[in-house]
């Protein structure tokens, strides 16, 4: 049976699910590029999330779950199987203890930003260092998204998962393998929800913060076009960025990719660039960086897909 028949038939009596066939996923990613997925699902529970995954596993069909897509690249072939958009999942509370602790519990479909302006709003300090990050909380937890000194692990007290045999589950902090910008989990481990500690602060000190973070990210990148953010992971001690800038080619395009003159660690899509003019770049960059100064760039978005 074709893949698209199997996935019309896991999905079809499902009830509220919002099912979107032959998406163009240039529509969703912060970088507008991509080719269509055989279906684009918006989840709105964990029970209809689970319910979905046990089928799509039982089936053998390939999903992808993501929330903003903001450093995802699809290729222009597009997705196999079934996108999973988890930005139905986006309660943000904050949770007080007789002990006087204090966290933000935030489902995986939530964006950073709302988890800020809560802090801000209750006048909680901790979470500055995400301000201006476009993601989503699942993708934020799931790379150890950072800036500024701190990283998701600095903050995180605990996630909540769908492991990979449909069983839902909690890790705490300690119980966490943390690399550069990844946790160690299973590829198919899927985070539901995420706790992370705060402390009591002053609003004003919260909000100045924000805005010193924000303007900086005003100054520095090139907020101006779509992009995904920073491509290459940095290297100890080298920001990639300045790597790259040292090779003075920056500006350097691809039909309407191009390695930003503002930031050389970002590509900014101009207009009408495709994905393959992107992946052209990132490729030429990494063969440049390697010839010059014989170091491996590794990219920080993840790519997936089809040529």
């Amino acid at each position: 049976m074709p893949v698209k028949r199997k996935i019309v038939d896991v999905l079809e009596d499902i009830p509220r699910t919002k099912v979107l066939y032959d998406e163009p996923m240039s529509n969703y990613t912060s970088l507008r590029v991509g080719g269509k997925a055989d279906a684009l699902v918006v989840i709105n529970s964990e029970e209809q999330l689970s319910k979905i995954v046990n089928r799509l596993k039982n089936e053998n069909i390939d999903f992808f779950p993501a929330g903003n897509l903001t450093n995802i690249i699809i290729r222009d072939g597009g997705y196999r199987g079934v996108i999973l958009l988890m930005t139905g999942l986006k309660k943000v509370v904050c949770q007080r203890f007789s002990d006087g602790r204090q966290v933000i519990f935030a489902e995986a479909g939530a964006s950073l930003d709302s988890v800020i302006s809560l802090a801000l709003a209750e006048e909680l300090t901790g979470m500055e260092f995400c301000a201006g990050i476009p993601g989503s909380v699942g993708g934020a937890v799931r790379m150890n998204a950072g800036a500024y000194g701190k990283e998701m692990k600095d903050v995180l007290e605990k996630i909540y998962l769908l492991d990979v045999d449909g069983t839902k589950k909690d890790l705490h902090r300690q119980d966490i393998s943390f690399g550069y910008r990844k946790i160690n989990l299973p590829l198919q481990t899927i985070i539901l929800a995420a706790k992370f500690r705060v402390e009591k602060g002053e609003t004003k000190s919260i909000k100045n913060r924000m805005k010193e973070i924000m303007q900086w990210r005003r100054e520095k990148h090139p907020l101006e076009y779509p992009s995904a953010g920073s491509v290459f992971k940095n290297i100890p001690g080298q920001p990639a960025g300045k790597i790259i800038e040292e090779l003075g080619i920056k500006g350097k395009s691809c039909g309407d990719a191009q390695i930003s003159p503002k930031h050389a660690n970002f590509i900014v899509n101009k207009g009408k660039a495709k994905a393959a003019d992107v992946l052209k770049l990132i490729a030429f960059v990494q063969e440049k960086v390697k010839k010059e100064k014989n170091i491996n760039l590794e990219t920080e978005v993840v790519i997936i897909g089809e040529d």
